[in-house]
């Protein structure tokens, strides 16, 4: 296996299920006692969430770049930040480093497009709905039209990931608030709907939709495995 390096804590909530997925998929491939061959450095999610709310996106990306030099010197051999708001410094990480980065947005464009899906809702942090990094850059990938949800929609998203989520916490109103807004987007023309920041697959699952579900967490881990074991 090959050495990933995987940029996490934003939040620590999602970093513990990639770790998890990881480790799963080492297990199916290689065999009950295996592991996955990753390195994790940890950002600070006090910090990286005072810069998203500050909007200071030059001082959250250097400290994303901080990060993945650190993992190169440890001798990662690819880079993977486990969060979509995140995935805004990975230009600047493949600059940084030189190193592959192995794109969420790929995997996931890659997904839909298997399944068919033209107009999937995109749930996120409220910048990732309706922030100017990724929409356009899933748009460079995906020929669908994403569905933005409404700002009422989006403030109920972002309380949710950020009062209940990233705390660990998932309560059964929020999930039935989840389930019933993914529902009435159905019902005007979404027929698929993307997971779009990495702690949502705590609270919404296949299971509570009628149409096709994106993790991208699950996703872009499976692209994780894929990356690591290309040389298997």
């Amino acid at each position: 296996m090959s050495l990933v390096g995987l940029i996490g804590g934003v939040s620590p909530e999602a970093t513990k299920i990639y770790y998890e997925l990881l480790n799963g998929h080492a297990r199916e491939r290689h065999g009950g006692q295996h592991s996955a061959r990753c390195a994790f450095f940890m950002l600070d999610y006090g910090v990286m969430i005072g810069h998203y709310h500050d909007e200071n996106w030059d001082a959250f990306k250097a400290e994303v770049v901080k990060g993945a030099n650190a993992l190169k010197a440890a001798g990662a051999e690819a880079i993977a930040i486990t969060s979509g708001t995140t995935h805004v410094a990975a230009e600047a990480v493949a600059e940084a480093t030189g190193l592959p980065v192995i794109h969420m947005l790929d995997s996931l464009s890659d997904a839909m497009m298997a399944k068919g899906v033209a107009r999937p809702l995109l749930l996120g942090t409220p910048w990732v709905m309706s922030g100017d990094f990724f929409a356009p850059a899933l748009a460079q990938r995906f020929p669908g039209s994403p569905i933005i949800p409404g700002k009422d929609d989006r403030d109920m998203v972002g309380r949710i990931i950020f009062d209940e989520l990233v705390e660990g916490v998932v309560t059964p109103a929020s999930r039935e608030a989840m389930s019933d807004m993914i529902a009435r987007y159905g019902d005007q023309g979404a027929d698929g709907v993307i997971l779009g920041c990495t702690e949502l697959c705590m609270i919404t699952s296949q299971e509570d939709c009628d149409m096709p579900v994106f993790s991208t967490t699950h996703i872009h881990a499976e692209a994780v495995d894929a990356w690591m074991n290309a040389g298997a």
